[in-house]
């Protein structure tokens, strides 16, 4: 680690060593830049500095503070390389006709550089947020969390939701019919009793939107992660210590197999216009019968119903109600 110097020294440019990868693979291609100010002092209050006058605070940040080259390495590359080897070892051995897959160690790549510069809706006064709706599931929990690393601390929201699946046996021969309109519901399996599944699967269908911010073709980016615990060996006092760890799960082409190494293997994950209408639409409905303001506007032919008068009144029906297994 070296420091600039500002009579000879302007930009210092590094790639990481993913990027270095990249490179060398004939892969690397930068489409999106950012910047960050996590090593300016705007106000010399909160660093219990004597408080400066306003013009004096220009001169402080460009000429009077000293700033470190970048830093491209936050781990250690014994460990990194030993790590990359066996990972891509497991990979050739469930695809050994493809080519070895590579990514960007999740930690560095989400803690070397945190809350960089944003933009937001011009004219509008107001911080950019989400808002995230339940359009089919529940909200179990929600926390603010410290999610802490050996590379840095970063707040992360967190929404915690469950998903149950149903399964009840049912006695084939009482079934006329086995399609239904309903899409969650599956029969499987048939045993020589003449018994088989019901299963009533779950899913989650969220409706998530930034505000305050221009509203382009593309806002978001879907990563997927899995947790495992990862033993540390046993300390002095005989106590074993593990810690998470977070492998990244990339979502499968269609012409490979969904094995364990894609999140494909474990759940399917679509948005926008991969989502079925129907579904959208049953779940707006249900929503707006239980009174329910959603931001956006559906086009669901069957939402255009004649609301009643009265306010006494009442849009549920006896469909609408669930039975509750005691």
């Amino acid at each position: 680690m070296s420091f600039f110097n500002k009579k000879e020294e302007v930009i210092d440019l590094q790639l990481t060593q993913f990027g270095k990868q990249l490179l060398s693979q004939g892969k690397f291609k930068p489409f999106y830049y950012s910047f960050f100010d996590n090593n300016v002092l705007y106000d010399s209050a909160y660093s219990g500095l004597v408080q400066e006058n306003s013009i004096d605070i220009e001169d402080r940040i460009q000429e009077e503070t000293p700033y470190n080259k970048t830093q491209y390495v936050f781990s250690s590359r014994e460990t990194a390389i030993s790590s990359f080897s066996e990972t891509n070892r497991t990979r050739l051995a469930n695809q050994p006709e493809s080519s070895v897959l590579s990514f960007a160690n999740p930690a560095e790549a989400a803690y070397s550089q945190l809350l960089p510069l944003g933009n937001s809706e011009l004219g509008n006064q107001k911080s950019p947020n989400f808002s995230v709706v339940f359009l089919n599931g529940e909200l179990s929990g929600s926390v603010e969390t410290a999610y802490s690393s050996s590379y840095n601390v970063q707040k992360i929201p967190q929404l915690n939701a469950n998903i149950t699946y149903t399964v009840k046996p049912i006695d084939i021969a009482t079934i006329t019919n086995f399609t239904t309109t309903n899409q969650n519901i599956k029969y499987v399996g048939s045993f020589s009793d003449s018994t088989t599944f019901k299963v009533t699967q779950e899913y989650l269908l969220l409706q998530v939107l930034e505000n305050n911010v221009d509203f382009e073709k593309e806002n978001f980016d879907i990563f997927a992660f899995l947790v495992e615990t990862v033993s540390s060996g046993t300390t002095a006092n005989a106590i074993s210590s593990s810690y998470e760890q977070l492998v990244p799960l990339p979502f499968s082409d269609d012409l490979l197999p969904k094995t364990s190494e894609f999140i494909d293997h474990y759940l399917q994950i679509s948005y926008d216009e991969q989502i079925p209408t129907n579904l959208v639409c049953e779940s707006v409905k249900r929503l707006k019968k239980l009174d329910y303001l959603l931001d956006d506007d559906y086009e669901c032919d069957d939402l255009n119903e004649v609301l009643p008068i009265s306010i006494y009144q009442s849009n549920i029906v006896d469909e609408d109600i669930e039975n509750c297994d005691v």
